[in-house]
This record gives C-alpha cells, structure tokens and sequence, in this order.
C-alpha cells in the first residue's frame, strides 16, 4: 500500500541513490546553482570592485566648457569626470545641447540646470525650495547670499545638509533664462577644491546656442 502511493505522488521519482548524493543534494544540482551563486557574487562584489579600479575616461580638459540648451555656458574644473552633458566642442551633428550638465570629483560633484524662467533669482531659489522640501534628505538652511558670476549674471545662494554631505543651492537668472546650480561635497572638503567649486560658479554665463 505505501509502495503504491509513493509512485502515485511522484517521490520515487525524486529519489536519489547515496553515490550520486554530496551533502544531502543530488551531485547533478550542484554546478547549475554554483554557477548560480558564482554570478550573483560576481554582480554583488567583483563589478563594483572593477569599477572603483577603472579610471573614469570621459573628464574635462583644462579651459573647456560646457553649454546647456537654453544657452548657458560654464566652465568645470580641469580634470573632473562628466557624469552628464557634452563639452561644448563634443556636441554631435545634428545634436542639441541638454538642459543640464554636471561633474565630479570623488564624492564632491556640481550640476547645473537650465531652463526658461521669467523671475528673480530670489524667487526661483524659493521655487527650488518648495520642491526640494519633499525631499526628507535634503534641509536647505541659512539666509541666502547674493552672488554674481564674472559675466554679471545675478543670483542667490543657499546651503544646505544632505545624507553624508553638505553642499548649496544656487539660482541665477538672465535673459528669460533661470539657472540651478546643486554643489554636492563632503563637510571637510579642502579649500582648494572650494576655490574650484567658486571659479565653477562665477564662470557661468549666457551664450547663443545654434539652432
């Protein structure tokens, strides 16, 4: 009787001899889920681990600038990595400029965002405000200081704290044109990558953009 249901629920058929056995687990499961695992470890550790080994290979060269659709020109710090946007000069045929450009250096980066605004600068910061206020991560804080690049573009800017960082908030506006800048950097970043960082923002000017 016990014969007859072990063969109509299948567990004959599920049986495995004790030399075809390694620990419990039939020998024939064992390379599909090592290579199972093998992968997952691969994806989990050795991919970050080669890529904190790689060199980032798109960075800026000295002097060059980066443009923004909306006909905003700056000039990132020699060296840093593009993590997105084109340098001025490497726009391709046919393309257009996008709306937003932004570097790094470590864990110190700077974005800046262009687009149409007809306000103030004190009045798009606010705008920045009321919408990074949803973000818990994010508390802008301090009275905003004015600030004014070489080219005479006016703006304002703000600090504030992040998750592992602290950083500032700036907003510029020109021609119709309103400009966010975000400055991401460690609370003890060195003052000659602040000097960097400053020479970034005051750079930042309008330009004609090809249409």
């Amino acid at each position: 009787m016990s014969m007859t249901n072990s063969a109509t629920d299948g567990s004959v058929d599920r049986w495995v001899p004790a030399d075809r056995r390694f620990a419990g687990m039939d020998r024939k499961t064992l390379l599909p889920a090592g290579i199972v695992l093998a992968s997952a470890a691969v994806m989990h550790w050795g991919i970050p681990w080669v890529d904190s080994l790689v060199s980032y290979e798109e960075t800026v060269p000295a002097g060059q600038t980066m443009t923004l659709g909306a006909g905003v020109q700056f000039t990132p710090p020699a060296g840093w990595g593009i993590s997105q946007g084109v340098l001025t000069d490497a726009l391709p045929a046919g393309g257009s400029y996008p709306d937003t450009a932004a570097v790094f250096t470590g864990s110190t980066s700077i974005s800046v965002t262009a687009d149409d605004f007809s306000g103030t600068p004190e009045q798009l910061l606010e705008q920045i405000r009321s919408i990074d206020r949803g973000d818990s991560a994010m508390a802008i804080s301090g009275a905003a200081s004015s600030l004014t690049t070489a080219s005479g573009i006016p703006g304002v800017i703000s600090e504030f704290q992040d998750v592992g960082a602290d950083g500032a908030i700036g907003a510029f506006t020109v021609d119709g044109v309103g400009i966010e800048v975000v400055v991401r950097t460690p609370a003890d970043t060195p003052t000659t990558r602040a000097d960097l960082i400053g020479a970034a923002l005051s750079s930042i000017q309008a330009v004609e953009v090809p249409t």
